[in-house]
């Protein structure tokens, strides 16, 4: 299981845990920016390119290899990527999420239990601690905060859970939450967590938002079934719709409560660090692995900009304003060929970021 390469963790009414999933050479002149120094494009210059169609089905095993990922990921059990070198993460635990956080390496690690571990390595590999019961991690979009939670998101629904913060050097900063249920940590910057949560077993979830140092939550209103936020802690996705047959998601803004629009054609997912596109996947649950399509969706609109089809994309973030990337599966199985591709918004083309393998692949929060 990964957040990752297991099934996305989402609180929705009476759902705690649902199954989600989430090639050419790019422009000259616009390469992969590093995620900790991606400029924040205003919305007014989101892509519009029309280089190539808005949808397109690509090949991944017939494109060409191209930079490698500029944010953190694993193959087999080394964690690669961002800034550091590579470090090999100790042990057989099945590794479900990853950051670094300067010179540290923290991995999300679960056993057969199953039962969530954070484990956290220095610049030359060696384990600094581990803390057992974290089940959700995720890292700031300028590399310099981390945030996860106990939130009992692998076992059987128990009440209670914690949120932790941290920053280079230090992890002290932490909130109980003692009446929660199914806490997730789902977006850090700078001193602020944003998490999700229920009160009854369950329940409806609702976001809540931590200031760092400060001893209570806040919710925030009109905001249900929380999907994401942005890096800038504006802009939220939330699944006001959820049905067996699929879902809607709205984006809010957070600080008026208002819902700018309503989908039912996307589970909307993660937000580019300038809030330039916001991804979009099916409104269903998809195949035991993943999804066959993602989209880049223009937050001011609703809107696609662009759409890319192919057989399993199984994670998927923005790397930067212009930039996608999303862990490639040739076949419904995690142990056919792989790889990390990267497209882009601005024009559509795509390229490996990752040679093609069978080794168990993951790209990071």
């Amino acid at each position: 299981m990964s957040n990752r390469n297991r099934p996305l963790v989402i609180a929705v009414a009476a759902v705690a845990v649902i199954a989600v999933a989430g090639g050419g050479l790019l422009a000259a002149a616009r390469g992969p920016q590093s995620q900790s120094g991606a400029a924040a494009a205003p919305l007014t210059q989101a892509p519009t390119s029309t280089a190539l169609p808005v949808t397109q089905r690509i090949d991944p095993a017939k494109l060409t290899a191209g930079q490698a990922p500029q944010v953190a990921y694993v193959r087999g059990r080394t964690v690669m990527g961002g800034i550091g070198k590579p470090i090999t993460v100790p042990g057989t635990r099945s590794i479900d999420g990853v950051v670094r956080l300067w010179d540290e390496t923290l991995t999300l690690q679960v056993d057969t239990t199953p039962k969530g571990t954070l484990v956290v390595q220095d610049s030359q590999g060696k384990v600094l601690r581990e803390e057992a019961g974290i089940d959700s991690l995720v890292g700031s979009a300028d590399g310099d905060a981390v945030a996860y939670g106990d939130g009992d998101l692998f076992a059987a629904v128990r009440q209670g859970g914690t949120v932790y913060y941290g920053k280079p050097g230090g992890y002290g900063d932490r909130l109980a939450q003692p009446k929660s249920y199914n806490l997730q940590v789902l977006s850090v910057s700078d001193k602020t967590v944003f998490f999700s949560s229920a009160t009854t077993p369950g329940g409806t979830a609702r976001l809540y938002r931590w200031n760092v140092g400060t001893k209570t939550a806040t919710v925030v209103p009109k905001l249900t079934s929380p999907l994401a936020v942005s890096a800038d802690g504006v802009l939220g996705a939330s699944l006001p719709v959820f049905t067996d047959s699929g879902v809607c998601s709205a984006l809010i803004n957070l600080g008026t409560g208002l819902q700018l629009w309503k989908s039912c054609q996307y589970r909307l997912d993660k937000f580019s660090p300038g809030n330039a596109f916001v991804i979009g996947l099916p409104p269903n649950t998809g195949g035991p692995v993943g999804v066959e399509r993602l989209d880049a969706v223009n937050p001011e609109t609703g809107k696609p900009i662009r759409t890319w089809l192919t057989s399993v994309i199984s994670r998927q973030l923005a790397e930067d304003d212009d930039h996608v990337l999303f862990q490639w599966y040739a076949e419904e199985d995690v142990r056919s060929n792989s790889a990390i591709v990267r497209c882009t918004v601005s024009t559509g083309e795509c390229e490996l970021a990752t040679p093609l393998a069978k080794e168990p692949l993951l790209l990071g929060s």
